[in-house]
């Protein structure tokens, strides 16, 4: 809401006016409550998984690699403190020099999307890539999660049953 309209409110008589700066992308990215046309329709926050192994730049490899393959999974997502993505460790480079650190050996940069992206196209945007998942963050680069192929179809499948 703009600044005036949130003025206007204030003074006829509503106590709790707040002005979002963020704006509707913002505010439908953080799952909340929405109208309209695609209101109720399944986005990526309806199939995201939230239970990445995260790891830190200045970590050793070896500790990493224990970690995700102890939760039998085949990546690390790398974060910094405040959670925001900077890059990911999968596959083979799991098993390279074991005293490298995460930044010698992560991929920089993985491509992410945001949570109020509608189910289909994350679908068809994962098979024209030929890719099994990819990130979810917030606005500001904070992990939320990864979205798989076969949970957003699933997803879409179930939607379509009823």
């Amino acid at each position: 809401m703009s600044p005036r309209a949130a003025a206007r409110l204030e003074t006829l008589g509503f106590t709790k006016v707040y002005d979002y700066e963020a704006g509707k992308s913002d505010w439908l990215a953080a799952s909340l409550p929405s109208a309209g046309r695609s209101a109720g329709e399944p986005s990526a926050a309806d199939a995201v998984r939230g239970d990445d192994i995260a790891c830190h730049i200045g970590e050793p490899l070896g500790d990493v690699a224990k970690r995700v393959r102890a939760a039998g999974k085949d990546t690390c997502i790398v974060v910094d403190d405040r959670h925001i993505v900077l890059g990911r460790i999968r596959g083979r480079a799991l098993n390279g020099d074991q005293k490298a650190l995460v930044e010698d050996v992560m991929q920089p940069g993985p491509s992410t999307i945001r949570p109020d992206v509608d189910l289909e196209t994350v679908v068809n945007t994962l098979r024209e890539g030929n890719v099994k998942s990819t990130l979810v963050t917030n606005q500001e680069g904070r992990l939320i999660g990864t979205v798989y192929l076969e949970d957003a179809q699933r997803k879409l499948d179930e939607r379509e049953e009823h």
